[in-house]
């Protein structure tokens, strides 16, 4: 599936609100270089590519990407979590307990996006886990998973494998 701006839905990070941040390729100093959530339909498509196709969207990109950039934020900076209230997100969920699948996917994305959120800043293990990618104009951020803890890369495939032919490609060159 891809987006209107013809990029694809690639759920890679492990968690809700970490493929949410990755719905845009981010700068170092976290500004939105390449932005795939254009229209509301995007976000649809997008939560549908993730299992919540009767999730309820926001009405307004503005509020899609207000939140995705304050997440970020304190993503990046964990003090920058208090200013964040994702209690206002997480006041719509309704019966969550004992709840169906189907009932969860009714629910309204952004709160379902806050829970995700929450539950990896209340684990410092997790939370320690949540790493970057380093590869060039990518930004996403990603849980690693790995026994090791040494996933470096969002995708091996592209950033990794750009950052392997980049260095490969310098090699030769000085030869």
């Amino acid at each position: 599936m891809t987006y209107s701006t013809h990029s694809i839905v690639r759920p890679i990070a492990g968690r809700l609100a970490l493929d949410f941040l990755n719905t845009a390729n981010w700068t170092d100093d976290n500004q939105v270089l390449h932005e795939k959530i254009e229209t509301t339909a995007d976000l649809d498509l997008w939560a549908q590519t993730l299992g919540l196709p009767n999730a309820l969207c926001p009405s307004s990109v503005e509020t899609i990407h207000e939140f995705r950039s304050n997440l970020r934020s304190a993503f990046m900076d964990p003090a920058r979590l208090i200013n964040l209230n994702l209690d206002q997100y997480m006041r719509d969920l309704k019966g969550l307990s004992g709840s169906s699948t189907e009932n969860l996917r009714q629910q309204p994305l952004l709160g379902l996006i806050a829970i995700s959120a929450l539950s990896i800043f209340s684990d410092a293990r997790e939370l320690a886990r949540v790493k970057k990618c380093p590869g060039s104009d990518c930004g996403w951020l990603f849980l690693d998973e790995t026994k090791n803890a040494r996933r470096k890369w969002c995708i091996m495939e592209t950033c990794g494998n750009r950052a392997k032919a980049s260095r490969n490609y310098a090699r030769r060159k000085q030869t």
